[in-house]
Parts: structure tokens; sequence; C-alpha cells
């Protein structure tokens, strides 16, 4: 059993970000990988909150980090990304 610390939306919403910008991925960008609208990639993006787990892991997986990691808490961003 996987047991998690969940991040705080503000918390998750700035890992999504930093990975962003590692990754020199803009909203747009991200937006148009994920086939979803662009007002939409910012409502996620302002309400991380909002997205199903299907969506979130296709947004790790277009930014390259780990699912289990952006979620916990426990890990950082200096520590993963």
């Amino acid at each position: 059993m996987l047991k998690i610390n969940l991040k705080t939306e503000k918390e998750l919403q700035s890992y999504i970000r930093l990975a962003m910008q590692k990754e020199k991925i803009n909203k747009k960008n991200l937006a148009f990988m994920l086939d979803i609208s662009y007002p939409t990639m910012l409502k996620y993006l302002e309400s991380p909150y909002l997205l199903t787990i299907s969506q979130l892991n296709s947004i790790c997986q277009a930014l390259q980090i780990d699912i289990k990691i952006t979620l916990n808490k426990e890990q950082n961003y200096d520590q993963n990304i």
C-alpha cells in the first residue's frame, strides 16, 4: 500500500511550474502536447486539484516527472527534478 502525504494545491502548482521551467515548456506548448485547450490548461495550472489522476499523470509524463513524487509532500523539487 502506498502512503502519501499529499502536497497542498499551492505546492503542487509550484512543482508543476518548476518542472515546466526545467523542461523549457510553456503553457501553450504543454496544452498542445496534451491536446487540450489553452484556457483549460490555464485552469488546471491555477487549480491543479481539479485534475483527475489521469490528467495529472499525462502532465507528469509530458514534463518527465514521476507522479508519485509530484504528489508526495515529503519530496521536494530539488531532490527530484
